[in-house]
This record gives structure tokens, sequence and C-alpha cells, in this order.
């Protein structure tokens, strides 16, 4: 037997006993080490009423009796038949939107558009809030020494999605940076290229996360409902920001990440939400021919990629996970991460 976490919704968590789950072909058995807290699930899972967790997500249908989480980090402790390259005792991360393997998307190495998309963990498949979970073995991703489990659950989802939208905006040694949004994907997204030695200007609503930015290296943080707009032509000597990231999916997030674009910036939203943004084009693309790009998660190679590369500079995203739950702590874990809290909140065993 084994315990886990249930989001029946109406922000309540249900901490269960269960089999411990069988591999089958192509599958190995996870005993888990970490899982994150992500955003999406904060809204489509923990915070709905329970009459609305039976929706769908890109045609995948929701369950509430699905282990929930797809930030995943563990230990092989068993191999199913047909599995090459995993044994028991590797370290891995999971990637976890799942493709069919066959369509165009899948074999351009973008499983995330695949049209026959297989699963999502932790929607549809078992996810990570559970003491083991079983995945398919194409789906994990070795774990550098040089890298913690809770880094690599992180990097799964949130870091990885920060990583990839300034790889979508071209940033470039010299380039200034501005990121929108200060929640675990733009953190991250500021972290890495403060880390490149790039001059990043931070923007949150919450000056604690603010202040949390400026600790981890960013050259300024700025509250956009109070403080003056001259700070980020001060600190970028009046150019404005090479490459922005936007990562609130909100109107007043994407006016903020125009205005602060240089002449011919690169403007990436990778912010997630349902709202339709009206924004003036004139005054923030067309005047400064500004590119916007669209950034949305990243495949199971990048991921590889990343974490390796991160390997080898010795950058650690350790700083910025800034809470660690155990599984029995779900509740207080979702509470707080439910009211904006700092940095990264991981599930740790």
């Amino acid at each position: 037997m084994m315990k886990a976490i249930l989001m029946p919704g109406d922000r309540r968590i249900d901490i269960v006993e269960r089999q411990t789950p069988d591999v089958g072909t192509g599958e190995v058995l996870l005993e888990m080490k970490a899982a994150g807290l992500c955003g999406s699930d904060l809204h489509m899972q923990f915070q709905p009423p329970h009459e609305q967790r039976y929706g769908s997500f890109y045609g995948l249908k929701t369950d509430p009796d699905i282990v929930p989480g797809h930030e995943a980090a563990g230990v092989v402790v068993e191999v199913g038949p047909g599995v090459i390259g995993l044994k028991v005792g590797d370290r891995v991360a999971v990637h976890h939107m799942g493709g069919c393997g066959h369509c165009e998307q899948c074999r351009r190495g973008w499983d995330i558009n695949c049209p026959n998309k297989w699963g999502i963990y932790g929607l549809n498949v078992p996810g990570a809030m559970q003491d083991y979970m079983v995945v398919r073995a194409r789906d994990c991703v070795i774990v550098p020494d040089e890298i913690s489990l809770s880094e690599a659950c992180y990097y799964s989802c949130g870091a990885g999605t920060g990583f990839l939208a300034l790889r979508r905006g071209d940033f470039g040694l010299g380039d200034t940076v501005a990121v929108v949004g200060l929640g675990p994907v733009g953190l991250a997204a500021g972290y890495f290229a403060a880390r490149s030695g790039a001059v990043v200007v931070g923007y949150d609503t919450q000056n604690a996360r603010n202040e949390f930015a400026m600790s981890l290296g960013f050259s300024a943080a700025i509250n956009p409902l109070h403080d003056d707009d001259g700070v980020l032509q001060e600190v970028t000597r009046g150019r404005g920001a090479d490459v922005v990231v936007e990562a609130t999916g909100k109107t007043a997030g994407r006016e903020t990440a125009l205005d602060a674009a240089a002449l011919f910036g690169r403007v990436v939203c990778v912010g997630f939400t349902d709202e339709i943004s009206s924004v003036h084009l004139q005054r923030g693309v067309l005047q400064k021919q500004v590119d916007v790009r669209g950034s949305w998660m990243f495949p199971i190679h990048e991921l590889e990629r990343m974490m390796n590369s991160m390997a080898l500079q010795g950058t650690s995203i350790e700083p910025l996970i800034a809470s660690t739950y155990s599984l029995d702590q779900g509740q207080e874990a979702w509470n707080a991460f439910d009211k904006g809290a700092l940095g990264k909140t991981v599930i740790a065993w």
C-alpha cells in the first residue's frame, strides 16, 4: 500500500491509501522523491468547485479520482518488459505530456503539439503526488548527478517553461531582459538570464516576490501598480528590454511587456490563462517593430538539454525552491501555494 493525494475540488486535499501500481510493457515504477506544485493544477483541479472538476483540457477529460501532479522526479525501482535505456536505481525526471509517437509533430520532436495526445500525468493519467508512480519509460529523462531531484521536478515544467521562453526570445550575450510576473515560471526565466550575466528587470504586483527576485540576482524589480516606469530606463540606460518574458497571461501584464520592450525587441508570451486580451498594437508593436512570440512548455529533448547544460555550467536552481512539504502536509502546501507563496513549492519524500 501507499499514500496518495486526491483533489476533489473546493480547495480540498484528500490523502488516501491505494495499492502500489503494477508496471506494464514499456513502463517503469518510480519511488517518488519530489513533486512540484504548478499553477495549472491550482486553477484546474484545486480551486474549482467539485461539480466543475469533470471538465476537459486539450480534449482530455479530467478526473477527481486521478492522482494529481505533473512535475515528477524519482528513482526507478522496477523496470517493465521491453524497456531499454533505464535500470533500477536511475534518477529520472518525467516529461509530463506524451504524444502518440507517430504523427508529424511527434516525429519532429514536438510531442507537446501531438493532435492524438496520449495523456498528461496528473490529469487523465495518475500523477506525481503519490509514493510510487508508473510512467512510460519513453517519458523519463535521466537526471545529472549535479542536479537534485527537487530541482529536476521543477525543470520538468515550471523552470523548463521559463528556460524555453528565453530560447524562444533568442536571448543572447549582451541582451537586456524584463520578466513580467514572478511566479515559478517567470522567476526561473529571470534567474537563468541573470546567471548568464544579463541585466534583468522583474515586474510583479506582490512586493515580496520582487524582493525575492532581487535576492536571486535581478538588477531591479518593479511593482507596476506603484513604482516609476523610469526604473527600467535607468538600469538599461534608456534602451528598454531586448527580450521580455510575459508570464502572467493577463491583459495588464501583456501591456507592461510591450511597454518594456526595446526597439526591435522580442516579447515572448508564456503566461497561460483563458483571458482574451486587447492591447495597443500600434504603440506597443508596430512603431517599435517588436516581435511577439508564443512559447508553450517544451518537448522532452529540451528537458534533457536544459538539465545537462545547467549541470555543466554549475547552475543550481535550489535557491528558487522556497518551500518544501511532506505528502502528509499536502493541504498546507496547496493552501500556501494558493495564497501566492514565493518561489517554487515542492512536496518531497
